[in-house]
């Protein structure tokens, strides 16, 4: 019996095999061509949600008022006083006077001979620390200098009080108290039991001190801190020093930083537009896709309606200089929006970030539809997912006949090559047979 197709024949049965199997397999390469189109798609689609949530990120920062309300504060003399603006700021100018910076409470025990040996009051002894009305027990009798700083420092009740040790020399070291907070009301008071206090000997280095400052050469104002965030409305001055002679705090509106926060959103729009654009174009994986088509229509939506409830002058991002051109980005004319800002500046601010009704608010509520759990593309990737799973098993039952297809052409031109073979032996016998005969 023949054990090699081809061998008794000489008929090729393996390429004839190959050659019509390739037929065979047509259905099966488009298949396999579909699903690796569905595939491409389904990337594309996480690409796009990548994109969405990248200009989403870039809204964040700029979806609230005080993005677009900005103010400069400027001190004439940072040496005696730094100030910044938030939205609640005005234009104005006023004088500074800085008459005194306010003051932590500063106590220090008496000289002790070392920090690691020599050990204060007696078993039991406590010592009760109290700031701005706020208390804490230490029970620190027994305890070396160290032992007593570290468990000031590490007591979970501690009300505001940090304890340190200078060691002015090998024999005289010191406990130094140092109260969180500046001001009068977060002064240090201790009471102790037993000798520990006696041995302490603590002592008042540094008396606190309020911070004052006089405004307009007739307004005095008195703070416990030396930042002080509520003498002028949305203005925050920070002490450094008292002033050698009277400064200036100016507050204008922070022109170049509103203008920045434009273009960073027009900037976003136009990289999402370009990710969009990537994607559906002709020869592309979302080409003619409903989807996109949809996402565009309603982001364009956002832009052609106008809000509502708003006082100001303006109702659509073009009458302040932020408009489309004709590939479908936006634009910024500066020096329209320069008129913009100067003519209604809380106008300006209300058109981008208005609670709900600004451009930002509408279109990041569009966006997070389209990219939520149940948004738009979930389902369509959901759709895509499914479609790929029955392909998958299209694929894998299609396989399947075309091995049984495959083993039945195998067999069959097998068996003709074995028959081929035995009819090329019968005929070479009765060749030689014929060829003896007289």
């Amino acid at each position: 019996m023949i054990s090699a197709p081809g061998v008794g024949s000489g008929l090729d049965v393996n390429s004839i095999v190959s050659q019509l199997m390739a037929v065979e397999r047509q259905p099966l390469n488009r298949l396999e061509a579909d699903k690796r189109g569905l595939q491409a798609q389904l990337s594309a689609f996480g690409k796009l949600k990548s994109g969405l949530s990248t200009f989403q990120s870039a809204m964040s920062g700029l979806k609230s008022l005080d993005a677009f309300k900005l103010f400069t504060a400027t001190s004439s003399d940072e040496a005696a006083f730094t100030a910044t603006a938030d939205s609640n700021a005005a234009i104005s100018t006023n004088s500074i006077d800085v008459v005194q910076l306010a003051v932590a409470d500063k106590r220090a025990s008496q000289a002790i001979a070392d920090t690691g040996t020599t050990t204060l009051g007696g078993s039991g002894d406590q010592m009760t620390i109290t700031v701005n009305g706020n208390a804490f027990v230490v029970d620190g009798g027994g305890m070396t200098l160290s032992q007593l700083r570290d468990a000031i420092n590490s007591d979970p009740n501690n009300v505001g009080v940090s304890a340190s040790i200078i060691s002015e020399t090998s024999t005289s070291n010191r406990l130094v108290l140092t109260s969180n907070e500046t001001g009068t009301t977060n002064s240090i008071s201790t009471t102790f039991t037993g000798t520990l206090g006696t041995d302490l000997g603590l002592t008042q280095i540094t008396p606190p001190k309020d911070a004052q400052i006089t405004i307009d050469n007739t307004f005095t104002v008195t703070r416990s801190s030396n930042v002080i965030s509520d003498a002028l409305s949305g203005v925050t001055l920070t002490l450094k020093a008292q002033t050698a002679a009277t400064a200036t705090l100016s507050v204008d509106r922070d022109l170049e930083g509103i203008k920045t926060n434009v273009q960073t959103f027009v900037d976003a729009y136009n990289e999402l537009k370009t990710t969009i654009d990537g994607m559906s174009g002709v020869g592309n994986d979302l080409e003619a896709d409903s989807t996109l088509r949809s996402m565009e229509n309603q982001m364009r939506g956002v832009f052609n309606t106008a809000p509502s409830g708003l006082t100001g002058s303006y109702s659509f991002l073009a009458e302040i200089g932020v408009s489309f051109q004709k590939d479908g980005t936006l634009s910024v004319d500066s020096s329209a929006l320069d008129t913009a800002i100067a003519t209604d500046f809380s106008g300006v601010a209300d058109l981008f970030a208005n609670d709900d009704q600004g451009y930002l608010f509408r279109l990041d509520s569009v966006i997070t539809g389209f990219v939520q759990a149940s948004g738009l593309i979930k389902t369509r990737e959901d759709g895509l997912n499914s479609r790929i799973d029955t392909t998958d098993q299209r694929i894998s039952d299609m396989e399947y006949r075309l091995q049984l297809r495959e083993d039945g052409l195998r067999k069959q031109f097998t068996s003709l090559d074995e028959l081929m073979g035995q009819l090329n032996g019968t005929s070479q016998f009765l060749t030689k047979q014929l060829a003896a005969l007289p």
